[in-house]
């Protein structure tokens, strides 16, 4: 164990004393899931919670588990460990994964970088947003030369219709359960779409489609990492599923992926210094005649709702009316005009405008099916949030705990810390 700085983990303590578990309870039921051999002694978790203590591989992940099994809702790594101090086991991937030669090859290095099945990656290896702006620029250029496909498997297109109605699937039950239930699941599979690219035998279309379809992965790696809170590791995988997006030669996967990167940096640490309207605004200008109109709705929202945390209420209005408007008269797509309105209700939300947000929010609740469940939740804490700033606390509570039912067993860190969050504030104004 490493024992940098000797300093309480009060979220470890908090979570023991939530649970009515002590130090040894803990130690019982974390050595109950370890294989023979690996036992963990009574008293390790007392250096844990009041030396500040981190335990080493694989039971630093396992105490997650063990904890988000029994409160019923997710424990990140970072959650637990990431503010203790300890870079032990951090996975450490290229520093030139921006600057290196935007090639087939280097996109193969960094796909099975995002695959790898490692440590979590450290939060202090999040890029600055000048690099990320970099990266972001590449996607548009002509796509390179397919290297390889010279291999003795032999790919074809039932593989990749098979590829695809797997991300499908997963996609669902990331949107119905939350990131943590496909994390492990998408990343084996990013991981053997690695070994197709390296091993097999394709032509350039056939090649380019392969990459097309490990980018589609490796978005879904870096969403399922960034809704369990490790910021860094689903960074890497965005900028793994641009990489592929360019070889791919399709811009409307690299524009999706730069929306993601732009959801990152609108709500958390991802970008230090990335503007997400400046780079996912660029990147609608150069694939916006490729795109769906749902497709282009769901990124006029995301800017929507960067303008929002910036605090530019015209530009937020005028954007969100340009994403409404996209929609207008399509039959089909209430899910999609659901998820629009809950992101637009976010940006009136971190405005401060509450009827506005309310309206929008409510509609998205009211709309969104048991498939967007983990969204779904997230917009309930939003809602019970603004209740509570404006001191309606009965509707505040009762619309929290509606979140709370919608979210039980759910496998999201960030509806975890929404609630989480949401209950510290109503505590202290108590």
């Amino acid at each position: 164990m490493a024992d940098l700085v000797r300093k309480r983990n009060d979220e470890l303590a908090r979570i023991l004393h939530q649970l009515g578990w002590s130090p040894e309870r803990l130690a019982r039921e974390v050595n109950a899931v370890l294989p023979p051999g690996m036992a963990i002694s009574s008293t390790a978790p007392y250096k844990w919670r009041d030396r500040g203590m981190v335990p080493r591989s694989p039971h630093d992940q396992t105490v997650c588990e063990v904890l988000a099994r029994s409160v019923g809702i997710a424990v990140t790594y970072e959650q637990l460990w990431g503010q203790m101090g300890s870079n032990r086991g951090a996975k450490m991937l290229s520093p030139r994964l921006l600057t290196d030669p935007w090639t087939a090859d280097t996109a193969q290095t960094a796909l099975r970088e995002a695959g790898a099945d490692g440590a979590p990656v450290r939060l202090t290896d999040l890029f600055r947003g000048d690099e990320l702006e970099q990266a972001a620029r590449h996607w548009a250029s002509p796509p390179p030369h397919v290297t390889g496909g010279e291999g003795a498997l032999r790919i074809a297109p039932e593989q990749l219709a098979d590829l695809r109605l797997s991300y499908e699937s997963k996609q669902r039950l990331e949107r119905a359960y939350g990131g943590g239930l496909i994390l492990d699941l998408a990343k084996a599979e990013l991981a053997m779409v690695g070994k197709l690219l390296e091993l097999g035998s394709y032509d350039e279309p056939l090649g380019r489609e392969l990459y097309g379809a490990a980018s589609r992965l490796a978005r879904l790696v870096g969403w399922a990492n960034y809704d369990m809170g490790n910021d860094a590791a689903a960074q890497r995988a965005f900028v793994a599923a641009l990489r592929a997006a360019h070889v791919s030669g399709d811009s409307r996967l690299g524009v999706g992926v730069v929306g993601c990167l732009a959801v990152q940096a609108t709500y958390n640490s991802g970008g230090r210094g990335l503007d997400p309207v400046a780079m996912l605004s660029t990147a609608l200008r150069a694939a916006d005649d490729v795109l769906t109109p749902c497709e282009r709705a769901l990124q006029l929202g995301r800017i929507a709702r960067a303008h929002g945390r910036k605090g530019e209420q015209i530009s937020a209005e005028a954007v969100a009316e340009r994403a409404f408007r996209v929609l207008e008269g399509l039959d089909g797509h209430d899910q999609e005009r659901a998820d629009l309105e809950g992101m637009v209700g976010e940006g009136f939300l971190l405005l401060g405008d509450h009827e506005q947000a309310r309206g929008l929010l409510q509609a998205a609740i009211e709309t969104l099916t048991a498939e967007r469940a983990r969204v779904k939740a997230l917009l309930m804490v939003r809602l019970a949030d603004s209740y509570r700033r404006t001191e309606e606390r009965t509707e505040a509570e009762q619309t929290a705990d509606r979140a709370r039912r919608l979210a039980a067993g759910m496998q999201s860190a960030r509806v975890a810390r929404a609630l989480r969050e949401f209950d510290t504030a109503m505590r202290a104004e108590t």
